[in-house]
């Protein structure tokens, strides 16, 4: 879709909302299904007033406030008393607002009284759409690097922490943690860890879409030459790593699934996920009964290790001794999972 005419589109929509126009909601059934911000909510395929909800607050975090309670959004309705009952039920439990995660509570609620005293937030992801549909980019987080990646160690570097978010992730939606002991302990809930993993993942993918010189670069190289999404390079980034700091050789490829998936029927869809790779020669698939790709063993041929480090050729020296020496100081992965959340690794 052309930005202009998602722009505008937005902005009509926020006018009548501050309005408080009757028009709203009609306007609303009729908006573009495609764009930056509104592609993000057919993706959800959300029903008019989960989209009205999420205005509301959207509209709320751009004056300023970080959050609204349950009554103050439903309040902002321009609609009447029938509409208004029905935007409660939008609000509660795993409804299909809350489950997409475009709409974040303090604590998921119940009960009608519950939702009324709530506090929910725009989630960061909408919000950075909505940010760019309006040619203002959101702020990013302090000492969070933008722009073109640099070097390889940068790209490296966001993608081990964009894993470690999807691997919070995953145990909490498929209620295991196949890496325990790894630091991946979190007491956020669902909700906020599906946010989180979304957020990162944004940051990566705007980064790597302003990178253009990747000569110096292996890693996008070797995206480019297989013509690899993000979620191929997390599944290749944390194989890596867990070989290289766990001494873990191979991963069952359904937690590899699990990895990039949201949900339960997310992981049935993505199911032959790992198949592109194997053929490409990327991925070790072993032990798996014919056809069945998850009950197999995961590993990642020499020369892919290589390719994804970078052979002393295809890398700059700095680069390369800033990496290698930070790996062989530690004593465990404790350090390097903190320094992934952390700030200590934006040193090299």
């Amino acid at each position: 879709m052309d930005p202009t005419t998602e722009r505008a589109a937005l902005r009509a929509l926020l006018d009548q909302l501050d309005a408080g126009s009757a028009a709203f909601l009609d306007s609303l059934s009729s908006r573009p299904r495609q764009g930056l911000l509104f592609g993000l909510l057919e993706q959800y395929g959300l029903h008019d007033l989960d989209a009205a909800l999420v205005l509301v607050s959207l509209a709320a975090r751009m004056a300023g406030h970080e959050s609204r309670s349950g009554h103050e959004l439903i309040s902002s309705l321009p609609c009447g008393t029938a509409v208004r009952m029905a935007a409660v039920n939008r609000l509660m439990g795993d409804a299909p607002l809350l489950a997409a995660g475009l709409l974040l509570p303090d604590v998921t609620p119940t009960t009608v009284v519950d939702v009324a005293s709530t506090y929910f937030r725009t989630s960061t992801q909408t919000f950075r759409q909505a940010c760019e549909v309006f040619g203002q980019p959101a702020a990013p987080r302090a000492n969070e690097p933008t722009g073109a990646y640099r070097s390889n160690t940068e790209v490296l570097r966001d993608l081990r922490r964009l894993s470690l978010h999807y691997r919070r992730r995953a145990a909490r939606v498929f209620n295991l943690d196949p890496w325990a002991g790894a630091g991946l302990e979190s007491a956020d809930g669902p909700t906020m860890l599906l946010e989180n993993a979304r957020s990162a993942a944004s940051h990566v993918s705007l980064r790597l879409k302003a990178t253009e010189q990747i000569e110096h670069i292996p890693v996008l190289i070797l995206k480019r030459e297989h013509d690899l999404d993000l979620d191929a390079l997390v599944i290749l980034a944390t194989v890596l790593f867990l070989e290289i700091l766990e001494g873990v050789g191979a991963v069952d490829a359904v937690d590899l699934i699990k990895l990039v998936s949201e949900t339960e029927s997310d992981l049935m869809r993505r199911r032959a996920t790992l198949r592109p790779l194997q053929r490409a020669g990327l991925l070790h698939l072993e032990g798996n009964f014919p056809g069945k790709d998850l009950t197999a063993d995961a590993s990642l041929p020499n020369a892919v290790v290589d390719g994804l480090l970078g052979s002393p050729e295809s890398i700059g020296a700095d680069d390369r001794i800033d990496f290698h020496s930070y790996l062989e100081q530690l004593d465990s992965s404790d350090p390097f999972f903190f320094d992934m959340d952390g700030t200590g690794f934006d040193e090299l």
